[in-house]
């Protein structure tokens, strides 16, 4: 084979994550009920830190905490608290695109994955 190792970015390319379904599960669980308009608000302050993610002005663990620093302050939870919950909520809900399992399988044992 050509190749001895093939990365995969997992977000929508082998699963399908839905931010807002892992939101709104993760608030749940703090007893929350989290809206769209939470979810824009939410949006406007992550999209701009990914921004700054990618361009190496801030780093991941920047990232991960700033995000939640507004939910943080108000339900007095940790941002790392938050930040785990949230992905744990999307583990919980995430799925499979279709021909992601195959195409797995079909690498396994020939390239590293």
């Amino acid at each position: 084979m050509k190749y001895k190792w093939i990365f995969f970015d997992a977000d929508e390319t082998l699963f399908h994550f839905d931010a807002f379904k892992g939101l709104a599960l993760m608030f749940s669980r703090n007893g929350v009920e989290f809206t769209q308009e939470d979810f824009a608000a939410y949006q406007k302050v992550n999209k701009s830190l990914w921004v700054d993610y990618q361009n190496g002005t801030i780093n991941a663990n920047k990232l991960k905490n700033t995000r939640f620093e507004a939910w943080s302050k108000k339900l007095n939870i940790s941002t790392q608290v938050l930040n785990q919950g949230f992905l744990t909520a999307m583990a919980d809900i995430c799925s499979p695109l279709a021909g992601a399992k195959d195409l797995l399988d079909s690498l396994h044992g020939k390239v590293k994955l």
